[in-house]
């Protein structure tokens, strides 16, 4: 099993999305499902932490998992631990 490791910036972002969909449906019910899915998909990146696409042009080989169709989790594989480099709408320019 891999180790999830968030940086700052991902955490950061997260839950700022976190916070936005609250504030934008007065309620918590839509982040209480992004919750659930992220927390899914981590424990699916902990043990197949290959599972995501390969981002073309970059150069740590970036991988991407959606979340719930609307978000991505992007990452990359350091020996035993999945470093998580960002979150974010899918609707946004691409990061990587």
């Amino acid at each position: 099993m891999f180790k999830i490791k968030w940086t700052p910036e991902a955490e950061k972002l997260y839950f700022e999305t976190l916070e936005y969909w609250i504030n934008h449906n007065k309620s918590n019910n839509y982040s209480l499902k992004i919750i659930a899915e992220v927390e899914r998909k981590e424990k699916l990146l902990s043990a197949n932490p290959f599972i995501g696409a390969i981002i073309f042009g970059t150069k740590e080989q970036i991988r991407r998992v959606l979340v719930l169709e609307d978000f991505s989790i992007y990452y990359r594989i350091k020996e035993t631990t999945v470093e998580i480099l960002s979150f974010g709408a899918n609707k946004k320019d691409s990061l990587f």
